[in-house]
């Protein structure tokens, strides 16, 4: 079979290698065996490649977060997976044609699920949903504030805030970005610049917005804060424009405002198994249902993953790349929204 290989740190597309190794066999009692059918490329894995991420393995090694496949072999324990069950992994390394892996790290889905949607929902997807649920109590009518609404897990933010009652307010570089999320359910959008929070307050009024999602930092975060009541949070997820988050001390000194990181791995940790699964699996009905879905710029086979690195680092993309390990080589499909 083939998998993806880093054999040093460096630049993605130049370290990542695909070869052929040993395809898994014999799952002890507990185990499975997946076919992957669909994985994603996220930032966390090309952080992870120049090893810049929070916990490294020592190279040689395999890479890769997320991803979903069918069951192709169960150990004899296993009760509540058959053969030919679609699932999403929850163990790392996914990089690869097959995966053995604990019964307890996969999530059964529903029989015809969109392998493409189900391979995002544990790294986008429960980001997007733990930074709505995790730092703030909100009911529906409440407001989150996002700077990065046209990023994968922002896309996610406005669909799941829809679907639990809750507004979001939207901050993008370009006036062109504002139909898209407009388009995308976003309830207000604005340029993020320095008069951002008086349109943000002319937008609620006196409502309050005690959440804040920033996947940019830099004088991004600055602005957000300024937006939040008294004892709001902004919480960090990403950086974007490359730089430090900035914030007055005049927002956590006289306002209380809470400036917090978030690292999905860390929240995963400390998750029991059984509701850990439960959220991954009502965000599949979700997509099932219709209600929720992420975009897809482009699918390659495993073969290219080099050509497919360098399309996820290209900008102006709408939706992320995906790769397909049961595709055929040169057998790209682009421009998807699925």
């Amino acid at each position: 079979m083939k998998q993806i290989i880093v054999k040093k740190y460096g630049p993605p597309s130049l370290v990542a290698e695909c070869e052929e190794v040993a395809v898994p066999t014999d799952p002890s009692a507990w185990e499975v065996i997946v076919q992957i059918n669909a994985f994603p490329l996220n930032p966390a894995d090309s952080a992870m490649i120049l090893g810049q991420y929070g916990f490294l393995n020592q190279p040689p090694t395999t890479i890769g977060m997320e991803a979903a496949g069918h069951v192709v072999e169960i150990g004899k324990s296993v009760k509540d997976l058959c053969v030919g069950d679609p699932v999403i992994l929850l163990a790392n390394n996914n990089w690869s044609q097959y995966r053995k892996v604990p019964a307890t790290l996969v999530v059964k889905v529903p029989a015809g699920a969109d392998m493409n949607q189900m391979s995002m929902l544990k790294v986008t997807g429960l980001t997007a949903w733990k930074l709505l649920t995790e730092f703030a109590t909100l009911k529906p009518g409440d407001s989150v504030i996002q700077n990065a609404p046209l990023s994968a897990v922002g896309q996610y933010v406005i669909q799941l805030a829809n679907l639990i009652g809750l507004k979001t307010i939207n901050l993008v570089q370009r006036e062109s970005q504002i139909a898209q999320v407009q388009n995308l359910g976003g309830t207000a959008c604005f340029l993020d610049g320095e008069d951002v929070a008086l349109h943000v307050r002319e937008q609620i009024g006196k409502t309050p917005l005690r959440l804040a999602l920033d996947c940019v930092g830099g004088e991004s975060t600055e602005r957000l804060a300024r937006c939040l009541n008294e004892h709001g949070t902004v919480v960090n997820y990403g950086m974007l424009s490359m730089e430090p988050c900035v914030i007055s001390p005049e927002h956590l000194i006289f306002r209380s405002v809470s400036l917090v990181g978030f690292w999905l791995s860390r929240i995963l940790n400390k998750m029991s198994a059984v509701d850990r699964n439960q959220q991954v699996a009502q965000l599949a009905s979700w997509v099932c249902e219709g209600k929720l879905s992420g975009a897809v710029d482009s699918i390659f086979p495993i073969e290219q993953i080099t050509e497919a690195i360098r399309r996820s680092e290209q900008s102006g993309r709408t939706g992320k790349v995906l790769v397909n390990p049961t595709m055929q080589p040169h057998s790209i499909q682009k421009d998807r929204l699925i």
